[in-house]
């Protein structure tokens, strides 16, 4: 079916985009700005759906702003970067819910955001998510020296002549764009899942930074294409499968990584 069939091609294409992405923001201990990110494209989608453009578009330059804020007001002003998602994180989705009471009548897709839904894939989403995987492979082809250098020393980055705040930037807008892209998939609620724990199932076998990358991204593609497989055949929401499914995946890699 047409609809499976996209959903399977942004699936395979999200869920590797959003594990290499992870890997780094699990080495960087970035989870819980990849959670505020993620949940603060509902503003982005309240607003699209508010003044009539694609909900995903205004997601995405609405949760690309608050990631830079966030980096912004971490290297400025001297603010864990917890606390700073602290800030945003609250108050995005404070502004999803009053804007939300402007819409009139009830919008159906919301869930969808929300949870994420196979049926909501359309061209557009495909066309984004070759976008991210294109994005996601130059950036970690062009950038991954300098990427794992800074991840583990910053001062010694500098030092060599690494533009760190550069490099981070960057960083923050490639995550941004990579969770939005993936709302439809997993959704907005779930989308931490699969930038979190294929990467920790990499962990736990990889021998070196360029396998560990590598890895998360052929967990991100497993958990993502066999996960809406299961939610097809068993009528499951997709974003829930996807995740169950890749949490699955973790508990047998750590039993067997027990058990050796």
């Amino acid at each position: 079916m047409p609809f499976m069939q996209r959903a399977l091609l942004a699936g395979a294409m999200v869920g590797v985009s959003a594990a290499l992405v992870g890997s780094f923001v699990v080495i960087r201990r970035m989870t819980f700005i990849g959670a505020g990110i993620a949940h603060s494209s509902f503003a982005g989608v309240v607003i699209g759906l508010l003044v009539g453009i694609n909900p995903i578009i205004a997601a995405m330059g609405f949760a690309i702003f608050v990631g830079l804020s966030i980096g912004f007001f971490a290297k400025n002003y001297r603010i864990e970067e917890e606390s700073a998602v602290g800030v945003f994180f609250p108050f995005s989705m404070a502004l999803g819910i009053l804007l939300l009471g402007f819409i009139k009548g009830y919008s159906p897709n919301i869930m969808g955001y929300l949870f994420g839904d196979i049926l909501l894939v359309g061209k557009t989403e495909v066309s984004l998510s070759l976008v991210a995987f294109i994005l996601t492979l130059l950036f970690f082809s062009i950038l991954f020296r300098e990427m794992v250098f800074s991840a583990f020393d910053e001062e010694t980055s500098r030092v060599i002549g690494i533009r760190v705040e550069l490099v981070y930037y960057l960083f923050l807008f490639l995550t941004a764009f990579v969770i939005v892209v993936s709302i439809k998939i997993v959704g907005i609620i779930l989308f931490s899942g699969l930038l979190v724990i294929p990467p920790l199932i990499a962990l736990m076998f990889a021998k070196d930074m360029k396998g560990y990358v590598i890895f998360s991204g052929i967990i991100g593609l497993l958990s993502a294409v066999f996960g809406l497989v299961l939610s097809y055949y068993l009528n499951l929401p997709s974003g829930a499968t996807i995740i169950a499914f890749s949490f699955l995946l973790l508990l047998i890699a750590a039993a067997f990584k027990r058990r050796k």
